[in-house]
């Protein structure tokens, strides 16, 4: 099938299309700027993950450039792209960290992402890509057991440095397209 006609794909970040989390690195650089800001993250919490995430990038320098790519994982996408498969960069990172992330790399037609209240990880991710595509056939790259759900509602499945368990529970829900093990 040429690649144009295919499903979009649907492109998780965190340990996906880059090798760390961008909470995580974002949490770090908001606190060597401003350490008191610990205080803040378990009031931030108890409002949820969303939430953490939310407040946490309201206040972060966020510089996607510097962040630790896949470049397996991004040269493949670019070649995707250069055949003229839809990409959607679908995350539970925030929204503000996403969008910056794909307007830095150029290759995704849309964004899907945490934002407000929804945390758009696990079924909540299906529930936002559901939101977007409506019952579309769509592909998903993924990386961690929080993908089951995704990957269970995809036609076809890749894989990126996937554990024993996630490689073995994604092959039970889909079919599993490929798998990047490079780091």
């Amino acid at each position: 099938m040429p690649r144009s006609s295919l499903p979009p794909l649907c492109v998780d970040l965190d340990g996906t299309l880059i090798d760390g989390d961008t909470l995580i690195i974002s949490a770090m650089s908001l606190l060597a700027r401003a350490p008191w800001h610990v205080l803040l993250l378990p009031l931030w919490l108890l409002r949820g993950r969303a939430a953490l995430k939310g407040e946490i990038a309201a206040r972060v320098h966020f510089d996607a450039a510097a962040l630790p790519w896949r470049n397996d994982v991004v040269d493949f996408l670019r070649d995707q792209r250069s055949g003229g498969r839809r990409l959607i960069l679908a995350t539970a990172a925030d929204r503000r960290l996403a969008v910056l992330v794909a307007e830095h790399l150029g290759i995704f037609d849309s964004v899907i992402a945490t934002e407000g209240m929804h945390n758009a990880k696990g079924a909540g991710k299906v529930i936002a890509i559901r939101a977007a595509l409506g019952d579309a056939a769509f592909d998903y790259i993924g990386d961690s057991i929080a993908d089951l759900p995704v990957l269970a509602a995809a036609r076809v499945g890749y894989l990126v440095r996937p554990s024993v368990r996630l490689e073995r529970e994604a092959r039970s829900v889909t079919h599993v397209e490929r798998i990047f093990e490079a780091p």
